[in-house]
């Protein structure tokens, strides 16, 4: 039997041809792959805008929505608000009172701009408080359609000038006051303090029964009091409560008798006091 045989070079290049296509298959085959991978890669950024633009707009949408309504029931509020039943139609005016007018306190409140929503209590407050002898108002809503007005009246403590009052707390104020009060003057914004040493005053001099009818304070801060008898001291700048608690010490002593109206004690001295008639103190 006849054998052929085969050259093995060319044997060599069969096998040495599959296996450079068995190479060459997977390179493709990745090429390929490759490929496609790259093509996902760029289509991605594509698809992945979507999801953020739908959100985007969704919240868009309902920020809108929100606001729609906000506006909605705002305008209903203003609406509402607006109705005649909120109007104010009463006031109730609290308070002791004896020189305030309450019929014109509870007329000016029902006479103020607004209703029980927009009415500003702080303007209405401020406005009230030009009526005479009123002090300080407090004010509160009372539903639907009230006011309840609290009124703090002026207690009037000296006459202040001519044309003025001043009240306990050391205020001026005015108003038309017929009745006998001490009279003040004293420099501008003083008032606080001449209503405290006019305080102190009358509580030193009650153990002879008397009281301050008018009080000085000169520029210079120099005190001078008129008591109800007619008597004038001259306290100076310095030491005036010790002066006057020394004064009351002597008066039973001194003034056995009822003084001169319009004597002059002068109380500078430092370990006593001059007594001037009415006709000798020019």
């Amino acid at each position: 039997m006849a054998v052929l045989t085969v050259p093995g070079w060319l044997t060599w290049g069969r096998r040495a041809t599959r296996s450079q296509r068995e190479r060459e298959a997977p390179v493709r085959v990745g090429r390929r792959r490759g490929a496609s991978m790259g093509t996902r890669r760029r289509d991605e950024p594509q698809t992945a805008l979507l999801p953020p633009l739908r959100r985007t707009l969704l919240l868009a949408l309902r920020a809108m929505g929100v606001g729609l309504v906000l506006a909605l029931v705002l305008a209903l509020m203003g609406w509402v608000a607006q109705r005649p039943m909120f109007q104010i139609q009463r006031a109730v005016v609290s308070g002791d009172l004896r020189q305030v007018d309450r019929d014109l306190v509870a007329k000016r409140a029902h006479a103020l701009r607004g209703n029980f929503f927009t009415v500003n209590l702080d303007a209405a407050a401020a406005e009230l408080r030009a009526i005479p002898w009123v002090r300080a108002v407090n004010m509160r809503r009372l539903w639907p359609n009230g006011l309840e007005v609290e009124v703090e009246e002026q207690h009037p403590m000296a006459h202040w000038g001519d044309e003025q009052l001043l009240n306990t707390w050391g205020e001026v104020f005015v108003a038309d006051y017929a009745d006998a009060l001490p009279r003040f003057d004293g420099p501008a914004g003083s008032g606080p303090e001449m209503a405290r040493a006019a305080q102190q005053f009358n509580r030193e001099l009650a153990p002879i029964g008397r009281q301050v009818e008018a009080l000085d304070l000169s520029e210079r801060r120099a005190w001078t009091l008129r008591l109800d008898n007619g008597l004038t001291l001259a306290l100076g700048r310095d030491n005036i409560h010790e002066r006057l608690t020394r004064f009351v010490g002597v008066y039973p002593l001194v003034f056995k008798d009822e003084p001169a109206r319009g004597a002059l004690v002068d109380l500078r001295y430092p370990g006593g006091f001059a007594l001037r008639s009415a006709g000798a103190r020019g």
